[in-house]
């Protein structure tokens, strides 16, 4: 039986593209960039300094960001550093009614536990019961699976807040209906209930602080781990519209400052997407 092991140099990867079949891309990057807030500030600005030292500029006075792969995968990263840095130091906010309240990095944590670690391997335990071909799905979800699923997720919440029991079918229709999905043939409807109910599961258990699963469903903070998680597990956003629409930019947009200015403004001299409000394209 399969029990959903996989290469830990998965949890690491920040190359822009996934390989790892044993865990169908379920903890890649995802542990790597988390492992990067719990550094001190210095670490992660001599990664950021190591990210910049790559971007080319134009030679145009003033120099302008060249429009290429390589800079809008740095930019990326660089994004990605910026939440690091927030999960680090987020902004204060009291507890509630005196209840104790999770850090930011602590529900991204949860969240990636319960809803990539371990629903990996319940997944993976019934994967030959839902397709007759396991290798072949697995090697298929490392082509932006995941995030796909979780951006699904935070569009499926955002869509309907107080009718959380439809939540999951819409989920399945988003990704059977994703740009990404013509990619993943043998991501068949069986795998992708399968995967759909064992998230939704992990997200219904990474109940924070013992709140209920509708007040999650009402909370941003709910959303917003949501989305780091999304930007986090992605191989490749500079290549995934909905990751850079649905999760990095209202990330970017987000009253506590997620992103640098310096960033949100090269983000948006890179990407056409990042200029138009709410981004329309849903790939």
């Amino acid at each position: 039986m399969d029990n959903g092991k996989h290469n830990p140099s998965c949890e690491t990867a920040q190359q822009h593209r996934c390989r790892c079949t044993e865990c169908g891309g379920s903890q890649h990057g995802v542990q790597g960039w988390l492992d990067q807030a719990s550094h001190d500030h210095h670490f992660r600005q001599r990664k950021r300094e190591q990210f910049e030292s790559g971007l080319v500029c134009t030679k145009h006075h003033p120099p302008r960001l060249e429009q290429s792969r390589g800079n809008q995968e740095i930019l990326t990263d660089l994004a990605r550093v910026d939440v690091a840095d927030w999960l680090a130091v987020p902004p204060s906010a009291g507890p509630e009614h005196g209840e104790p309240h999770p850090s930011p990095d602590r529900q991204v944590t949860a969240l990636a536990d319960l809803m990539t670690r371990g629903a990996w391997r319940e997944i993976a335990a019934e994967l030959n019961r839902a397709t007759p071909d396991a290798t072949s799905v697995k090697r298929e979800l490392t082509n932006h699976g995941w995030c796909d699923l979780f951006i699904a997720l935070v569009r499926a919440i955002e869509a309907t807040r107080h009718g959380f029991n439809s939540i999951p079918d819409k989920v399945k229709g988003m990704l059977l209906g994703s740009a990404m999905q013509a990619n993943r043939p043998h991501v068949t409807e069986a795998v992708v209930d399968l995967i759909v109910d064992k998230t939704w599961h992990g997200f219904q258990a990474a109940a924070f602080a013992g709140a209920p699963l509708l007040d999650l469903i009402s909370n941003e903070e709910a959303l917003r781990a949501l989305r780091i998680l999304a930007v986090f597990i992605c191989p490749a956003p500079a290549q995934h519209p909905a990751v850079r629409q649905h999760a990095l930019k209202p990330l970017g947009d987000d009253a506590t400052k997620i992103l640098t200015d310096q960033t949100r403004t090269r983000l948006a001299e890179l990407f056409a997407d990042w200029q138009s409000e709410g981004g329309q394209q849903t790939e």
